[in-house]
């Protein structure tokens, strides 16, 4: 299954958003979100099935503020992101002695935890999957990224781990995007890929992509007026009910489930999902198969042609 988690982005609604369960602002919990009934939200008024709960994207730059207000959130379960992104925009490090000691606690204590990304070293390749050697050799099971610019060496160590993340590529022209996307799924697949940043429907639905994870749902609406759910409007500013969003991801999620429900029972156990991030105050069987050819141009990273073959849904 493919899984959307939820990114949080900083400046949207802060650590009391909508993620809340404990009053009008509860949009995780779907069936209540804005104080709204289960009838009105479009849900049975039995309740609400965990897997209709979004997943999170957490990053650890950001982390305190999402476990000071967790309890009173209902999800999925989260993932956790280094944050490596945010702290080099701020000029600040992160220690991956720390980092893999707080991943370690929460493996421990937190059974909704259920994935973590490496520690990026932003521009080095080498010094990240240095990073996710050792997070795993300290039994941490760290996903490792590769950025737009990582050379094909890059991708082929990353994918020698159960799975892999692609970065980089959230502001890029869509076309530029989806041209390093292609050419990664082509010298990966079948490998489960995370997609950092991949919010849109037509990328999300194009690949066969393990998880990805969008900050957008709340970003957009809040401090834009982007609307997935009504396009642009004027309507903005922190105070939003973000229902609607919410249920346009989940939507997006299952569409994508169900056009890769056959290529996923080629992967690992493991649903493939839209992850929300959070990011603190502002988701194997061989089957053969054949589709449409997707020819790979040469792009900046020097990577040279390659057929990436589009599994039939």
């Amino acid at each position: 299954m493919t899984t959307m988690r939820l990114a949080i982005a900083g400046g949207a609604q802060g650590d009391l958003n909508n993620l809340r369960s404990d009053g009008r602002w509860a949009m995780t919990d779907v069936r209540s979100v804005a104080g709204i009934g289960p009838e009105k939200a479009g849900l049975s008024a039995r309740g609400q099935e965990r897997a209709s709960l979004p997943a999170l994207l957490v990053s650890y730059y950001y982390l305190d503020g999402f476990l000071k207000h967790q309890p009173r959130y209902r999800y999925r379960d989260w993932a956790l992101d280094s944050g490596a992104f945010s702290a080099h925009n701020s000029g600040k490090t992160i220690k991956l002695q720390d980092y893999i000691d707080t991943c370690k606690r929460l493996m421990d204590t937190d059974p909704t935890l259920s994935e973590i990304f490496a520690l990026d070293v932003i521009g080095d390749w080498r010094a990240t999957l240095k990073n996710t050697e050792e997070m795993h050799r300290q039994g941490v099971p760290a996903i490792p990224a590769v950025h737009r610019g990582a050379p094909e060496q890059a991708i082929k160590a990353a994918a020698e781990y159960p799975k892999l993340a692609i970065g980089g590529v959230a502001r890029l022209k869509p076309s530029v995007r989806r041209k390093f996307i292609e050419q990664v799924f082509a010298r990966v697949w079948p490998h489960a890929v995370h997609g950092f940043g991949i919010n849109d429907e037509a990328t999300v639905l194009a690949f066969p992509w393990h998880s990805v994870d969008a900050s957008s749902w709340e970003f957009g609406p809040c401090a834009f007026g982007r609307w997935k759910a009504y396009g642009n409007m004027s309507v903005r500013g922190s105070i939003q009910d973000l229902a609607p969003e919410i249920n346009w991801y989940l939507d997006l999620e299952q569409r994508a489930r169900a056009k890769w429900k056959k290529q996923m029972r080629q992967l690992e156990q493991g649903p493939n999902s839209v992850r929300f991030a959070w990011a603190g105050g502002v988701g194997c069987r061989n089957d053969t198969f054949a589709g449409p050819t997707v020819r790979l141009a040469e792009d900046s990273t020097g990577l040279t042609r390659q057929k990436f073959q589009e599994p039939n849904s």
